[in-house]
C-alpha cells in the first residue's frame, strides 16, 4: 500500500538516538568540560528534547493512522475469506496462489491442499483450451475477462461464470466464480451481495454504461448525504460540484478504457456543502460477451487521515520554526549563563544558611515545634520537642500517634488529628485547641495551633504546642479568688445591710417617732413650729425610705424568703423603675429545694444584672425570665425584644456586666451563651450552672 510506514522502526531509531546521546554525555562528563563545551551540549540538549517531542507527536499521529489502515486491511481481510462468492488468485501459469473459503467449499479440497495446484486441471476437458487462452489474454491485455465453462470438479456441477482481472502490483490473474444455477440460486446470491454492500462501511455506487448511477448502498449516503433517490440517474460527476476540471475526468475514463480500474483520491460535496476527500476505486463489469455493462465505484471518506498529514506536516515546519528561534534565544542566553550559575551557587548558600537558621529558631523556642507533610509525616521536630519524647526522634505518622496514644485526655488527641486534617485538606486556615496530656509527674495542659506554611514547595503544616498549665493554675486560682471575693462581697454586703437595719434603722425609727410626737404636740398650740416639724418628718420618711433601698441595693430582704420570692420581687421592682413588661416563667417551683445556697445569690445577681442591662442599653419594652432545671443543672435565660447585641460588643469597655455573668457562671462551673431570641429580634442571655459544685481540679 502506497504510504505504508513502520512507527516501531522510527520509535526504535528515536530510542538508539536518545542512548547514544546519553553514551556521549556519560563519556564527556568524566573529563572536565570548559564553559564553551558545556553552553553547546546544553543548546544540543535543548534541541533534541525540542524535535524529540515533535517528532513523538507526529510519530502518535502516524500511530493512528497505522492503526486505522491495519483495521481497514482485516476488515478486507476479513470479507474476502468469509464471502460467499469464490475468490482465487492465480500465477501466470495457471497456479493458484490465494483462494478463500468459498473456494475451497466449490472445489472440496482444504484450501492449504489448493495451493500449488492448477485451475486448469478442475475445468472440464472440452473447455479447457478455451481456458488457456481466456488465462493468457488476462496477462495479456490486462483487461476484465469474462469466461464461463463447466467444472467437472465442484460438488454442485454444472456451468461457473469466471471474472478475472489482472493485479500488476502481484503480477496475478485476480478471479471469482459464481454458479450459473437456476434463477432461486441466482436470486439468493445477488441477495447475498446486496446484503454485504449494505454492511461494509464503504460506500458503493453503481452506474450503467452511459455512467447513470442505477444503484448505492447505505455507507454512500452516509457519507454523502444524498438519499438513493437523490443520486439514482445522475452522473456522479455532481458531487463533485466543479472541484475538479474537466481533464481530470478525460484521464480517469481514459485509464479505465487502457488498464481496466481506476483508483484515486477526488475531492467531492456533501449534500450540506461541506467538502470531503475520498479515495475512489472504479471497476468496469462486462457482460457474458466481454463487453462493459455497469461500473462499480467504491470509495471511503480519507478526510480526517488527509487533515492528519496536513496537521503533520504542519508540525514538521513547527519544529523547524522553533528550533529556530531557540537556537536565536539560546544564543543570547549564553551571554547570562555564567552570571545565573554564579547566581544559582549562591542561592543555593542562601538556601542552606535559611535553612540552618529556620532549624536554629525553631530549636531556641520553648513551645514543641512539628513540621508535618500533607501525609501527617513528621518532617522536622525541634529541640524541645526532641527532649519531651525522651531525646527521641518524634513517632512519625503523628496523625496516629494522636489518634492511639492514651495519653490525650477527653479525646483530644483525636480532635487534633481532625484538625490537622481539615488545615491539611484547606477546609480551614488554622485550627487552635487546648488539651490536657498525662505525663510522669501528672497531667499538664497544652495549646496546639496549627497552620499552613505559606511558601513555594510542598505543602507544610506546622504544629506548635504551648506549655500553658501554670497559666491554666492561675485561671484557677483566680476564678477561686474570684469567686471568694464575691461570697466575702455577699458576706459584707448581708452585714452592713443588717448594721443599717439593726442601728441606723431603728435609730430612724426612734426619731421618726419623735418628731410624729412633737408634731402632735405643736399642731394646735405653735402652727409655725408644726409646719417645720412636718417638713422634718417629710426628710426622715425620705431618709427612711433611701435607707430600705440601699438594704435592698446591699441584699434584698425577699431573699430571706427565699429565691423564688426574691427574682418575683426583682421583677416587680424592674416593671416599676423602667415601664418595661417582665414576665417570669417557672417550669418547675420544685427546682428551688434543689438550689443550695451558693446558687442561690448567683442566680439573683445575673438576674440582677440582666435587667439592668436590659434597662439601661436595649430600649426594649418586653423582657422574658425563664427558669427550669433537670436532674443535673439550673437553666437560666434572659431574653429582650430590643435593638440586640453585636457579636464584638461583650468585649467592649461598656459590657462589664456580661463580662461579670460569664465569670460567675465559669467559676460554678457552668455555660454561659449570648445569642438571638426565637423571635429573631432582641438579645438573649442563656445560662446553665450545675447543681453541685465543681471538683477542684489540681493542675
Amino acid at each position: 500500500m502506497n504510504g505504508k510506514f513502520d512507527s516501531g522502526a522510527s520509535l526504535k531509531a528515536l530510542r538508539e538516538q536518545a542512548e547514544q546521546l546519553v553514551l556521549g554525555q556519560a563519556r564527556q562528563a568524566s573529563a572536565p568540560l570548559s564553559n564553551e563545551e558545556v553552553m553547546r551540549q546544553l543548546h544540543e540538549l535543548q534541541v533534541s528534547q525540542i524535535e524529540l517531542e515533535m517528532q513523538n507527536v507526529a510519530l502518535a499521529e502516524l500511530e493512528r493512522l497505522k492503526a486505522e489502515f491495519e483495521s481497514s486491511r482485516d476488515l478486507y481481510a476479513q470479507l474476502y475469506e468469509q464471502a460467499p462468492v469464490s475468490y482465487f488468485s492465480l500465477a501466470r501459469d495457471g497456479v493458484i496462489t490465494r483462494a478463500n473459503a468459498a473456494a475451497s467449499t466449490l472445489l472440496a479440497r482444504d484450501r492449504r491442499s489448493l495451493l500449488g495446484l492448477s485451475f486448469e486441471q478442475f475445468v472440464a476437458p472440452q473447455a479447457q483450451a478455451l481456458w488457456r487462452r481466456f488465462l493468457a489474454s488476462v496477462f495479456d491485455t490486462g483487461a476484465r475477462q469474462v469466461f464461463e465453462a463447466p467444472l467437472f470438479a465442484s460438488p454442485e456441477g454444472g456451468a461457473m461464470r469466471i471474472e478475472a482481472n489482472y493485479d500488476a502490483d502481484s503480477d496475478s490473474a485476480r478471479m471469482m466464480v459464481t454458479q450459473l444455477g437456476d434463477e432461486h440460486e441466482r436470486d439468493s446470491a445477488l441477495r447475498r451481495a446486496f446484503l454485504i454492500l449494505d454492511t461494509i462501511r464503504e460506500g458503493v455506487m453503481v452506474t450503467d454504461r452511459s455512467n447513470r448511477i442505477i444503484s448505492v448502498n447505505p455507507a454512500f449516503t452516509a457519507i454523502t448525504g444524498y438519499q438513493a433517490e437523490e443520486a439514482i440517474g445522475r452522473d456522479p460527476r455532481f458531487l463533485g460540484a466543479g472541484t475538479h476540471p474537466p481533464q481530470f475526468y478525460e484521464v480517469m475514463w481514459r485509464s479505465l478504457r487502457q488498464d481496466g480500474c481506476w483508483s484515486g483520491e477526488l475531492v467531492n460535496q456533501r449534500r450540506n456543502g461541506e467538502r470531503f476527500v475520498e479515495s475512489l476505486s472504479i471497476t468496469p463489469m462486462r457482460a457474458s460477451d466481454g463487453a462493459t455493462s455497469h461500473f462499480v465505484g467504491v470509495f471511503s471518506d480519507i478526510t480526517e487521515r488527509k487533515l492528519a498529514e496536513a496537521a503533520v506536516r504542519e508540525l514538521h515546519r513547527e519544529l523547524d520554526q522553533r528550533v529556530a528561534e531557540r537556537t536565536s534565544e539560546l544564543v543570547g542566553a549564553n551571554q547570562h549563563l555564567q552570571r545565573e550559575m554564579f547566581e544559582r551557587e549562591q542561592a543555593q548558600l542562601a538556601l542552606r544558611d535559611a535553612e540552618h537558621f529556620f532549624h536554629a529558631t525553631l530549636d531556641s523556642l520553648p513551645d514543641r515545634v512539628l513540621v508535618l507533610d500533607r501525609a501527617g509525616f513528621v518532617v522536622h521536630a525541634n529541640q524541645a520537642c526532641m527532649r519531651f519524647a525522651g531525646h527521641a526522634t518524634p513517632q512519625p505518622a503523628y496523625l496516629v500517634f494522636c489518634e492511639t496514644d492514651p495519653r490525650w485526655q477527653g479525646g483530644a488527641g483525636r480532635q487534633l488529628a481532625d484538625g490537622i486534617r481539615a488545615v491539611i485538606a484547606g477546609v480551614s486556615a488554622t485550627h487552635t485547641l487546648e488539651y490536657a496530656f498525662a505525663v510522669a509527674d501528672g497531667e499538664r495542659w497544652w495549646q496546639a495551633r496549627v497552620s499552613r506554611f505559606l511558601g513555594e514547595g510542598p505543602l507544610r503544616v506546622v504544629v506548635a504546642h504551648t506549655d500553658m498549665t501554670e497559666r491554666k493554675l492561675m485561671e484557677q486560682a483566680l476564678r477561686q479568688l474570684a469567686l471568694h471575693l464575691e461570697t466575702v462581697k455577699e458576706d459584707e454586703r448581708k452585714r452592713i445591710s443588717r448594721d443599717i437595719h439593726d442601728e441606723l434603722g431603728q435609730n430612724l425609727l426612734a426619731l421618726r417617732i419623735d418628731v410624729s410626737m412633737l408634731s402632735a404636740r405643736t399642731q394646735a398650740a405653735h402652727p409655725r413650729l408644726h409646719r417645720r416639724v412636718a417638713a422634718a418628718l417629710d426628710n426622715v420618711d425620705t431618709t427612711i425610705r433611701s435607707v430600705r433601698g440601699i438594704m435592698n441595693e446591699l441584699r434584698p430582704m425577699a431573699l430571706d424568703l427565699g429565691l423564688q420570692a426574691a427574682i418575683e420581687w426583682q421583677a416587680g421592682d424592674f416593671r416599676k423603675r423602667s415601664g418595661i413588661e417582665c414576665h417570669l416563667l417557672i417550669r418547675d417551683e420544685a427546682l428551688f429545694a434543689a438550689i443550695g445556697s451558693h446558687l442561690e445569690i448567683a442566680l439573683f445577681r445575673i438576674v440582677q444584672e440582666g435587667l439592668a442591662n436590659i434597662m439601661h442599653h436595649s430600649q426594649a419594652n418586653l423582657a422574658e425570665i425563664e427558669l427550669s432545671s433537670d436532674a443535673c443543672a439550673v437553666h437560666l435565660s434572659i431574653s429582650d425584644n430590643g435593638r440586640g447585641i453585636a457579636p464584638n460588643q461583650p468585649r467592649g469597655q461598656q459590657c462589664f456586666g456580661l463580662i461579670g455573668i460569664a465569670e460567675r457562671v465559669n467559676g460554678l462551673g457552668g455555660q454561659f451563651k449570648i445569642g438571638t431570641p426565637p423571635s429573631g429580634q432582641g438579645c438573649r442571655l442563656s445560662l446553665q450552672i450545675p447543681l453541685q459544685p465543681p471538683p477542684h481540679r489540681p493542675g
